[in-house]
């Protein structure tokens, strides 16, 4: 009989201490916090995961507090229809390339915060004081970056032993970007050069007309009429800048002693190394971004060796240097 007392007095013992280990706040302490952010940022240059720009806003001042008993966990969420992104305590704004965190300082002298969701342990109300700020840090998500509207609504929480404290922000923040592209990607099937039939005196003498042939890029991201280079090298089989070998050489039925001569609409030789990038012509912004043109000529050329009838056909890539 004494030992079942026992242990109901201890079962009681611990029921006590869990209900007395609660927090209350102090007098004047607003539990709702309304802040406004920037209608409009200009985002900085950052590597991936790193900082593109950061809006920080005041909270509660010193003075206030929570007053706790025994051991809490203190936590600090967000309430946004925001969905997370692939990096830790970062949610997708919707701007390509760009997301966004909340993170609260818990001391005004210092730049210590702690980005949602976290949290930690309060014992004895050690620690337990409102977040004096909020910093929303913009972050570089991935190797695009857009411009446009992101929305900042959302609650940020605070919460320890029964007590919640609450920052809330509405509407929208402009992005701006001067810096990123958001991406590249040519416009169009592939180019079919037709080279036509030539004769292999004319070849010989240089005397066969240049064949135009054109390729379009559209890149987006910026804003109108940012007139930012872009350049292409290209990739194939080739003797050298400017110079394209045919397929298929040494088989039956391909001609040989020539091949095919490359330059763009400035007779510089077309390169094959991304260390001599060549730049694209800006030619006119579409509602899906920004097009830059490149404009090229090719004809057959000797290439030495004795020249030979047959298919004269090569094939190359053009590759976009943007970054």
């Amino acid at each position: 009989m004494r030992k079942l007392i026992f242990i109901l007095m201890f079962l009681a013992c611990l029921f006590a201490r869990d209900v007395f280990a609660s927090c209350s706040l102090d007098n004047g302490v607003p539990q709702l916090k309304d802040i406004a952010l920037p209608t409009r940022t200009i985002i900085k240059a950052a590597s991936i995961g790193e900082e593109l720009a950061k809006h920080r806003v005041y909270l509660w001042p010193y003075g206030g507090g929570i007053v706790c008993n025994g051991s809490n966990v203190a936590a600090i969420t967000t309430n946004t229809a925001l969905l997370p992104s692939a990096l830790p305590r970062v949610y997708e704004t919707g701007i390509k390339g760009i997301g966004v965190k909340f993170c609260l300082g818990l001391n005004a002298h210092n730049d210590n915060t702690w980005c949602t969701p976290f949290s930690w342990t309060v014992t004895d109300g050690a620690g337990a004081y409102p977040p004096r700020f909020i910093d929303v840090v913009f972050v570089r998500t991935g190797r695009g970056v857009a411009s446009g509207n992101a929305p900042m609504t959302f609650n940020a929480m605070w919460d320890v032993g029964g007590v919640r404290l609450t920052i809330r922000s509405q509407g929208t923040t402009e992005l701006v970007n001067d810096l990123f592209f958001a991406g590249c990607e040519s416009v169009g099937a592939a180019v079919n050069v037709q080279m036509g039939k030539q004769i292999i005196e004319n070849i010989k003498k240089g005397s066969i007309p240049e064949v135009p042939f054109n390729f379009d890029v559209r890149c987006d991201g910026l804003k109108p009429n940012t007139k930012v280079p872009v350049k292409v090298y290209f990739e194939g089989n080739a003797q050298a800048d400017g110079m394209l070998k045919l397929s298929n050489l040494g088989q039956s039925g391909v001609a040989s002693g020539v091949g095919i001569s490359l330059v763009n609409d400035k007779g510089a030789k077309l390169p094959f190394d991304i260390t001599r990038s060549i730049a694209l012509d800006w030619n006119r912004d579409a509602a899906d971004g920004s097009i830059y043109r490149f404009s090229g000529k090719a004809k057959y050329a000797p290439t030495g060796g004795e020249m030979k009838p047959g298919k004269g056909d090569a094939t190359m890539n053009f590759v976009i240097n943007y970054n």
